[in-house]
Formats: C-alpha cells, structure tokens, sequence
C-alpha cells in the first residue's frame, strides 16, 4: 500500500532528472557543496539523529558524494563542506542533541575525513539546518558561502549531501533566492544530485510511540525534497560524468 501510494505521488508529482556532464571550461566553473555528511547524520549507531541500522540509501549517498569530492579535489575545483555542529547548551527544536561540537558526531564521515587537509576544500561547521543563514558571521555579518561563491568565479553550484528535504532543501532554497535577488554573482544554476542525496526514515509505526514525533518515510520524502528544490528552481540531475561523453542535458 505504501509502495502504491508513493508511485502514485511521483506521477503526478513528477521530479525531471538530466544528465550532468562535467568537462571543459564549464567545469572550471563548477563548485561542489556537500551538506552534512558527518558522523551524527550518516554513520550507524553514532548518535540520536544516525541511522540505527545500515541504511542503502544513505551509504550510496556517501559512496557517490565521496567519488564526486575526490574527483573534484583532484581537478582542484572548488569544494565547500558544511558540518552540523551545535553547541550543548544551544538545542536545534525539534530534533534532539545530535552532532554537539567536540564530538565525533560532528566530522566528517571516515571516508570524506582527507576533505580536512585538503587544499581545494572549504570546511564550514554550522549551527542551524540552513548552510546559507550558518555561513554568516554573527560577528561582522560577512557570509562564508558566499564569499566562497564569489573568489571562485562559480557560476554552477552541485550539491550532494543529507538531508534531501531538510538542510540540502533549505540551503538549496536560500541558495536560489539569494541568487535572484543579485547576491550571488557570478552564481547562474543550482544543480541537486539525486543520486548523491539522502534522508532518514521513520515509519509511521515507529514515529507513534514517540512523543512530539512526525512519521518521515524515506523514498517519499527524499523525493519530495527533490520535487520542492526543482520547483524553486534548481536543476535535478541522476548522472554526473566527468569528461568526453555525449552532450549533457544541463
């Protein structure tokens, strides 16, 4: 039943998925965005908000973004990491404590960890879902992001990361509208990874017997992040390749 009722929400809902290719001076342009990929939202067992099991979606979420980050780092295109980091006494409602600064939780997932010394890598530690608003300096009120944006002529952003319809969609959404309104010149596309984006899941049955708890079943909602962000204007792309292919959708 829950089967047919998500099949039935993707046709009438339809997300459009291209085909991203990655070569010549386009490329140069291009900057990659991975959202949270840190211990407490990917790694099984590592705190309130990871999976509890291994979960396919989320390890093929960070398979690919690691594959997409390597290949990037090693062209020496611009890479910028958001990490989840809250301070104890500081909690994020509704979700519980999860990725406390200090803690494990709040790295980078084992196989992304090299990101840290490396040259074509920005690293970000935010304390909201919205990367665009935790970019922000409370002090001087200048933007990491979009400074990043600017000193590396990017014209394209990709984005890959958890989760599909919660900080990718906020971020990707503050993203486009900063992007309209003229702030972020250079900036043109905003492209979503599928492939390369995940979320969490809670079934209904799990979710009744906590409190202040709404059920969030996977597919769907992975799904309708991609959905919402293709309505606000970002690109949805399945494939990402790098080189000589056939031409490209987007």
């Amino acid at each position: 039943m829950v089967s047919q009722a998500i099949d039935l929400l993707k046709k009438e809902l339809p997300v459009e998925e291209g085909r991203l290719l990655l070569n010549g001076d386009g490329a140069k342009t291009t900057g990659l965005v991975l959202v949270d990929l840190v211990n407490g939202f990917c790694t099984v067992g590592a705190g309130n908000l990871a999976p509890k099991v291994a979960d396919k979606q989320i390890s093929e979420m960070v398979e690919e973004s690691a594959r997409i980050a390597r290949l990037f780092c090693e062209k020496k295109w611009p890479v910028l990491a958001f990490l989840d980091t809250h301070h104890p006494d500081i909690p994020e409602h509704p979700y519980p404590p999860h990725c406390i600064q200090g803690t494990d939780e709040a790295n980078l997932v084992p196989a992304l960890q090299w990101l840290e010394n490396d040259p074509s890598a920005t690293l970000r530690r935010k304390d909201c879902i919205d990367g665009f608003l935790g970019s922000i300096d409370k002090h001087d009120g200048s933007n990491v992001f979009v400074d990043w944006v600017r000193n590396n002529d990017i014209k394209r952003l990709l984005v890959v990361g958890i989760c599909t319809d919660i900080c990718v969609l906020d971020f990707v959404s503050s993203a486009l509208s900063a992007r309209n309104r003229g702030f972020l010149s250079p900036l043109e596309d905003v492209v979503v990874y599928s492939r390369a984006c995940a979320t969490y899941d809670l079934p209904l049955h799990i979710a009744n017997t906590l409190q202040d708890t709404i059920a969030h079943p996977q597919e769907l909602m992975h799904h309708i992040g991609l959905y919402i962000a293709q309505g606000r204007g970002a690109k949805v792309v399945s494939e990402v390749s790098f080189g000589a292919l056939p031409q490209p959708l987007f």
